[in-house]
């Protein structure tokens, strides 16, 4: 995820960024945020660029935020757009652009907090991550590209879309740290990303790595019923 900060005061600049950074660490979500003085400087970059969100200050020299704002829609963009001001007169302005959020200064971290969560919910592109060590450094694994995991004593292989990394973690604790309904744990050594399987038969998943991952013998019938229930709410939920 790609986030923009437009804001020309260093200061104000300085504490959004720092207040964005904390809630994402808090929500575990792997993105990156460029900042920028002017809204001419992020019109040019926004041309190279494709951000998900924008905070954008309004009142800025030369271009302000609504009409950085009015540039970005005109250029055909979806992405989610939060207004930082120091005025409640523009309500009217951000209904025309569909803003999402207004921080108005002087705001709190829950402010920016709230701002964030509404983007997200709105974009629904957020890319969350788990911290796990990895030859004794900490390192964040996306959940998008776990494929699957599988324990063998103290030791946690874990299949990424590009690689496999080893990890001293139990199955136990890497599954509650994941805490996501894609991931299933179909055996006591197995764990597996229900949106990167590509077919199922009695006994088996096979992921888009051609692994077979094996299923609980005295649960088989209750792991395919959750991967289809899986698949129906996740159909649904795009309809």
């Amino acid at each position: 995820m790609l986030i923009a900060v437009c804001e020309d005061q260093k200061n104000d600049r300085q504490l959004l960024l720092e207040y964005l950074n904390t809630e994402l660490e808090r929500l575990r979500i792997c993105a990156e945020i460029l900042s920028y003085e002017s809204g001419e400087a992020l019109l040019a970059a926004a041309q190279k660029l494709s951000f998900q969100i924008y905070f954008l200050d309004i009142f800025m020299v030369k271009t302000n935020g609504v009409d950085t704002a009015r540039a970005l829609r005109a250029r055909g963009t979806e992405a989610a757009i939060v207004f930082v001001t120091s005025s409640r007169d523009y309500f009217a302005e951000g209904f025309e652009v569909g803003a999402v959020h207004y921080l108005v200064k002087p705001y709190k971290k829950t402010d920016v907090r709230t701002a964030l969560e509404r983007c997200i919910k709105q974009v629904g592109k957020a890319e969350c991550y788990i911290e796990i060590m990895v030859n004794r450094e900490k390192r964040k694994i996306l959940l998008s590209e776990l494929i699957w995991a599988e324990s063998n004593d103290k030791v946690c292989w874990l299949h990424l879309k590009t690689e496999d990394v080893r990890s001293y973690i139990h199955l136990d604790e890497l599954q509650q740290l994941l805490s996501d309904p894609r991931f299933l744990r179909c055996h006591r050594s197995f764990l597996i990303n229900m949106d990167l399987v590509n077919r199922v038969d009695k006994n088996f998943f096979y992921t888009i790595d051609d692994a077979e991952i094996p299923m609980r013998q005295a649960e088989r019938a209750r792991m395919r019923e959750n991967y289809e229930s899986y698949l129906f709410e996740k159909m649904r939920r795009r309809d």
